[in-house]
């Protein structure tokens, strides 16, 4: 009875009574975003400060490095070679949360055990990928970083597009693919 004069009078003075006892603050969201979205640029400056010597950028990052920019792919994250991929991970993780003032990422696993990803609460995207290789990863130094040695690029980007299980990245490959065999061609001229 005492509970139900507290609805009525919660709805007199024109409150929600559904949130009785609960503190939910709606602007704290669209702060969060807010804040979020103004301060993004900040990522790829933040992850590549975080990068030892021991870790290799490959991905569309890698072959971005290389080509001109009328053969570059938008891509958003950062998929980087490491021994120790959950540490980065987590080490990256802080380092952007500090940048930004708050908690604003988290570390999770991705569905390859050997890849942990660092996302962002406020839109649930990757920004960085950290993976275990599986074998030595051939390289090249491209302005004091690291990247994948184009030719192990392209090789591995072949065994994918024959593997069938991973037809969810073939077009996404050939793409590449594409890309790679242009960029050859202008090479050579």
């Amino acid at each position: 009875m005492k509970y139900k004069k507290m609805i009525e009078f919660n709805f007199k003075i024109n409150t929600p009574s559904f949130d009785i006892g609960k503190k939910r603050n709606k602007k704290t969201g669209v702060r969060k975003t807010e804040r979020f979205h103004r301060q993004k640029k900040k990522i790829p400056k933040t992850i590549v400060s975080k990068m030892d010597e021991h870790e290799i950028i490959y991905g569309a990052r890698a072959l971005n490095k290389r080509f001109p920019s009328f053969l570059d792919t938008q891509t958003q994250d950062y998929d980087i070679f490491t021994p120790h991929p959950k540490k980065d991970a987590h080490e990256t993780e802080r380092a952007l949360d500090k940048s930004f003032g708050g908690d604003f990422f988290y570390v999770t696993r991705a569905n390859c055990p050997r890849t942990w990803r660092v996302k962002s609460h406020v839109n649930d995207e990757v920004y960085a990928d950290y993976t275990r290789p599986e074998e030595r990863i051939p390289y090249e130094v491209i302005g004091g970083r690291k990247y994948v040695a184009l030719d192990y690029a392209k090789e591995h980007i072949i065994k994918t597009l024959d593997d069938p299980s991973a037809s969810y990245r073939h077009s996404k490959d050939r793409d590449a693919l594409n890309r790679i065999k242009i960029y050859e061609r202008m090479k050579k001229k």
